[in-house]
């Protein structure tokens, strides 16, 4: 990143891992959604501010749910759950570099198990990490294993531990099609643009000092627990950035949503919409992807 204009923090106990991230390693499930407007809560809190018009209007498309089961990554493996509704008008100026459309995919809420990735995500992307637990009942399929029947995900508060009784903000049930045999996917083979623009991500007040406060203690990547207040670093550029997926084998699924991914009402959705956006309603057909390579490339970046 020799051209970039990203200043970069000081002192930090998380490790810095700038851009590029070359093959990852990752199963992934895909969920589709078609949306005329953005639902409620469909950014965090600290994000807000992403919902102004200055950031960018909503232009629908098609948006995906997309959970993602990182087995290898510079940083070391965890699992993901991002949303992207769709695409967004990307305000133009005199200092935006020729090759970004007026047009882009958004990453508008996103959840990882890792802190490391949370810090080198904002800095190197303006990906808006946040921290979460994840649960699925059966392990990524291997070449030469059968996926399960079913698979079921779940994705909790990070303050939260097994048997605590706390619902999932997240939840849902995918059956994968095993009467159509599985084929090879590359996103380079889509003619369609894939591009990925991501506004600065503001910084809340008090962040320095979580900092120093995580400084004098010992560093640990999957401490989901501790507060992720050091982690929320803000940014002041855009930045313009394409994903290549590549995978061996990819089908069909069935994918049905539990009651934390929307369907509730009452005490628990008004719980979850702080984590997730209510009444998200992905289509009944999604996709299943084994043993998938994953390229996050460097990003364009530019002030307006």
């Amino acid at each position: 990143m020799s051209t970039s204009l990203l200043t970069e923090p000081g002192q930090h106990p998380v490790p810095r891992v700038e851009a590029p991230w070359m093959g990852l390693k990752a199963e992934s499930y895909l969920l589709f959604v078609k949306l005329s407007t953005l639902p409620k809560g469909v950014y965090d809190r600290f994000e807000e501010a992403w919902g102004g018009e200055e950031m960018g209007k909503f232009e629908g498309g098609l948006g995906v749910v997309m959970i993602v089961r990182y087995s290898w990554t510079p940083v070391g493996a965890y699992d993901e759950l991002l949303l992207i509704p769709g695409n967004f008008s990307v305000p133009q100026s005199s200092n935006t570099p020729p090759k970004i459309p007026r047009s882009a995919l958004r990453i508008a809420r996103i959840y990882v198990s890792q802190r490391t990735t949370v810090y080198n995500g904002r800095l190197n992307w303006n990906i808006p990490k946040h921290l979460a637990r994840f649960s699925f009942s059966a392990p990524p399929t291997l070449a030469g294993q059968s996926p399960p029947a079913s698979l079921r995900v779940q994705v909790f508060p990070p303050s939260s531990k097994d048997g605590d009784g706390v619902a999932p903000f997240f939840e849902c049930t995918l059956k994968p099609w095993k009467w159509v045999p599985a084929l090879p996917v590359n996103t380079k083979w889509v003619p369609l643009s894939l591009m990925q623009v991501q506004p600065p991500i503001p910084e809340p007040v008090g962040r320095l000092e979580a900092v120093n406060r995580e400084i004098e203690g010992k560093f640990d990547a999957y401490d989901i627990e501790t507060d992720e207040e050091a982690l929320r670093l803000g940014t002041d550029r855009w930045t313009a950035y394409k994903t290549d997926v590549r995978a061996p084998r990819a089908r069909g699924c069935w994918v049905s949503m539990g009651k934390a991914g929307g369907q509730d009402s009452g005490e628990n959705e008004n719980a979850n919409e702080k984590y997730w956006p209510q009444g998200l309603q992905p289509w009944a057909i999604g996709s299943w992807c084994e043993e998938g390579v994953i390229d996050v490339l460097e990003p364009l970046e530019w002030k307006l």
